[in-house]
């Protein structure tokens, strides 16, 4: 009886993950707020599976890979990202990669996944279309790396695409950007304290 009732709360709490998992993609989670206790939901459903009797999940590690830039502020831009991730996901295992042009590389993040214990390293491309890099460059470096652990497993995740979500993004830069221009709103994260966006340009008047 008591491996029946272990069964049945660990393929509840299965069920009740996966659920949660569908909320926080789901269209309908777009609030900022909402999203975020869907996120804690997850985020509790998750450690609780992991703690339970005789789980064998594999301790995740993930890599976030951008393309990597010789701009300074753009490898900054992953850093910060990298530390929202983690903060957002409750993830203890998180390192930043970039594809070329900086360091750290893929292979260096993934090697500092598997020193923090993770016997599975999932590789996040921080990309939003799905082209040469994700097709063949990262599946390549990231083979490369898996090689010097053997035993730990590996996956190259989707990139950004047409995610439900994308489309509220977009929105919530362009009410940001009309408020600062019609009303005077503040700028957004992204341009605030440089010298790019929010300018309203009228083209010259033809003769």
């Amino acid at each position: 009886r008591s491996s029946t009732r272990t069964a049945s709360a660990h393929d509840t709490m299965s069920h009740t993950c996966a659920n949660a998992v569908k909320l926080v993609n789901s269209p309908i989670v777009t609030h900022q707020g909402a999203y975020r206790r869907a996120a804690r939901h997850v985020r509790w459903v998750r450690a609780s599976a992991e703690a339970g009797p005789g789980s064998t999940a594999e301790k995740l590690g993930v890599v976030i890979v951008d393309h990597g830039s010789r701009r300074k502020a753009s490898n900054d831009l992953l850093e910060e990202f990298v530390r929202m991730y983690r903060e957002e996901t409750g993830r203890p295992i998180v390192e930043l990669a970039h594809m070329e042009l900086c360091e750290p590389g893929i292979d260096v993040a993934f090697s500092r996944c598997v020193e923090q214990g993770a016997t599975l390293v999932a590789v996040s491309p921080f990309f939003l279309s799905p082209g040469r890099h994700w097709q063949e460059d990262i599946p390549a470096l990231t083979a490369e790396a898996a090689s010097k652990h053997p035993g730990v497993g590996y996956f190259v995740a989707a990139p950004l695409g047409l995610h439900p979500l994308m489309a509220t993004i977009v929105e919530s830069r362009l009410e940001t950007c009309m408020a600062h221009l019609t009303t005077g709103g503040g700028k957004c994260d992204v341009c605030d304290g440089t010298k790019f966006g929010c300018k309203l340009v009228k083209g010259a008047a033809s003769e």
